[in-house]
């Protein structure tokens, strides 16, 4: 009989531990971060050398997966001279990219950061079309992109500001900056500002550089998980 009562002791210990194993699991798992990265050759690290360095991203990533957060990343909408047009028509017709639809990562995502125009928007300087129109087309757009990734995500967003160079002039920057912050606001999103980040000559690996370095990114990524 006392024998009985330990075996039964025992099995209702096992199922027990048992049981809190596969809840602790199952919440670890359900609160996992899924990260998509959303932008151009800012978004993905892009450096002087024509290459894909550490980004702010990468730090996120690494951040996760070193507190054993990280479920998923997911960078395939990401790329050098990314427009902000291409990317609005990619998630209107839901395109197919690595077999994943861009409206599922969205819909899945914890953490969704966005940092496009940068590139374009030089470009346009650099040739002469960065106007009053331009400028405004690209505030329309990027309000689109906002509303419709707002519609179908309750992740956390965040915008990642422009930045003037020698080809985008601080006041261009200025106004687009304050439409980009205005965005944020209306839809409740975060807006990471990093204007700052120009006044360091140790963010950029030559004193004309166009690209920041690794060191710049992950101040990018603080400022991001400040305001998780």
């Amino acid at each position: 009989m006392i024998i009985l009562k330990r075996r039964t002791k025992l099995f209702l210990i096992i199922i027990i531990s048992i049981l809190i194993t596969y809840f602790i699991y199952f919440f670890n798992r359900e609160n996992k971060i899924n990260i998509v990265s959303l932008g151009d050759g800012i978004s993905s690290g892009e450096t002087s050398y024509n290459i894909d360095g550490l980004s702010y991203n990468d730090y996120l990533k690494e951040y996760f997966k070193s507190k054993k957060l990280l479920k998923n990343y997911n960078e395939d909408y990401s790329y050098k001279n990314y427009l902000l047009k291409e990317l609005l028509n990619d998630l209107e017709l839901n395109k197919l990219n690595n077999q994943k639809r861009i409206k599922q990562l969205i819909h899945n995502a914890s953490i969704i950061t966005i940092a496009i125009g940068e590139e374009e928007l030089t470009k346009k300087a650099i040739t002469n079309d960065l106007n009053t129109k331009s400028i405004e087309e690209f505030i329309i757009n990027y309000e689109k992109l906002i509303k419709n990734i707002k519609d179908i995500s309750e992740s956390n967003i965040f915008i990642i500001g422009l930045y003037h160079n020698k080809y985008l002039t601080m006041q261009d920057t200025i106004l687009i900056n304050a439409s980009l912050n205005n965005i944020a606001s209306k839809y409740k999103v975060n807006y990471i500002d990093i204007s700052d980040l120009l006044n360091n000559k140790d963010y950029f690996l030559h004193k004309d550089d166009y690209y920041f370095n690794y060191q710049a990114h992950k101040e990018i990524a603080i400022k991001i998980l400040n305001l998780l």
